[in-house]
């Protein structure tokens, strides 16, 4: 397993706590934007004392609805929000950000919270960012375009250094515009298309096609392949590096089998389904988008006493789970760098930041940024071969 790097990108000469924050002077531009509230103009004009007396509150109530909001019943804090709104105030902390250019925070958006490699993903960027002398905010945008674009606008509003991002759509034009005021991002988990976006990724065509290859050495004919959001790129290239795969070898055929979710019980009744053809209709291999849904396909089908793995349908997954290999018959894979992802998009962030800042009043430099590609591993066990 190896990685591909344009440039390095390494943030080099601070010590933990001395990082630099992307928000330059350049950033204050950002009211300008779509996104910004026109009236934030008079941030440093309004005051705690300013939205207590428009919400007909004491000043210690506004205190506890940015830090203890749970003291405040829906009322009051309803009342200070539409002050805070009708003010535009910013509390202390983001007007300091304003005032000095320096935001301790970065943000990360991931498509699926709830995810087998998303908490490890996550960890590793936390640890990251934490050596910094840094926090993390982080987000889970359901698989929702709309979502996903409401929480960049959040972020940009409180001025973070800088975005991580994960996405579900294609948001390299709403990440070019953050960084013209002073944000930096990384993509991960895919590819960017634009060269001035850097990004972190695996390169999944190339997983699916070892899948679908290692299928097709064992003899498997009928391969299917079981996922859901074939619009996600991530799952898309998958299916079509396994497709490269299968049209290259003659008489193998490729059936996509949607489900509604990537989950454990989805592949259960995926198998289930499975098990009620007549053999002669059923597939010989599945190829799973990832490994919850093969270990869910790989449960039923034991249990069942139905269809045998390997012998009557062997089963591929992909990611290479901690679970994948204590699973009843343990599951052949595509191993994904989990871990050294995040460690890499966090490290590229910082890089993003210390280049913006070098910038300073010229702008964004419009360079090709660092585009880090890690390559997928064969994982071969007993879901396929015999052991």
């Amino acid at each position: 397993m190896g990685k591909r790097l344009s440039d390095t990108g390494r943030a080099r000469g601070f010590r933990p706590g001395q990082r630099r924050a992307a928000v330059h002077a350049s950033a204050l531009t950002w009211a300008a934007s779509p996104w910004a509230c026109e009236r934030n103009s008079r941030l440093n004009r309004v005051t705690i004392r300013d939205v207590a007396e428009l919400a007909r509150v004491s000043p210690a109530s506004v205190s506890n609805y940015f830090h203890k909001p749970r003291k405040l019943s829906d009322a009051t804090r309803q009342r200070i929000q539409q002050a805070v709104d009708a003010l535009g105030f910013v509390p202390n902390d983001a007007a300091r950000t304003l005032r000095t250019g320096v935001s301790p925070v970065i943000g990360y958006i991931a498509f699926e919270l709830a995810g087998a490699t998303t908490p490890e993903i996550a960890a590793a960027i936390e640890r990251r960012v934490s050596a910094e002398g840094m926090y993390m905010l982080m987000a889970n945008d359901t698989g929702s375009e709309q979502r996903e674009r409401s929480y960049l606008q959040l972020f940009a509003k409180q001025l973070v250094s800088g975005v991580i991002i994960a996405p579900v759509g294609n948001v390299e034009a709403e990440l070019a515009r953050m960084r013209s005021f002073g944000i930096a991002s990384v993509l991960s988990a895919r590819h960017a298309e634009s060269p001035e976006q850097a990004s972190v990724s695996i390169d999944h065509v190339a997983g699916g096609k070892l899948a679908a290859a290692h299928l097709v050495e064992l003899g498997r004919k009928r391969i299917g392949f079981v996922s859901s959001s074939l619009a996600l790129k991530q799952v898309a290239d998958r299916l079509n590096g396994a497709l490269s795969a299968v049209h290259s070898a003659p008489g193998v055929t490729l059936e996509v089998i949607p489900v509604p979710e990537r989950s454990v019980e989805a592949g259960i009744a995926c198998a289930d389904a499975i098990a009620r053809r007549p053999p002669s209709e059923r597939p010989d291999a599945l190829f799973c988008a990832n490994d919850l849904l093969a270990i869910g396909v790989v449960q039923a089908f034991v249990s069942s006493k139905v269809v045998s793995v390997p012998s009557d349908i062997a089963v591929v997954g992909y990611d290479d789970i901690e679970f994948a290999r204590s699973t009843i018959v343990p599951l052949t894979t595509i191993r994904t760098p989990h871990a050294e992802l995040g460690t890499a998009a966090a490290d590229l962030l910082f890089a993003e930041i210390d280049a913006l800042g070098s910038a300073g009043e010229r702008g964004t430099p419009h360079l090709p940024r660092p585009q880090i590609e890690f390559s997928p591993e064969l994982v071969v066990r007993a879901s396929t071969v015999r052991q």
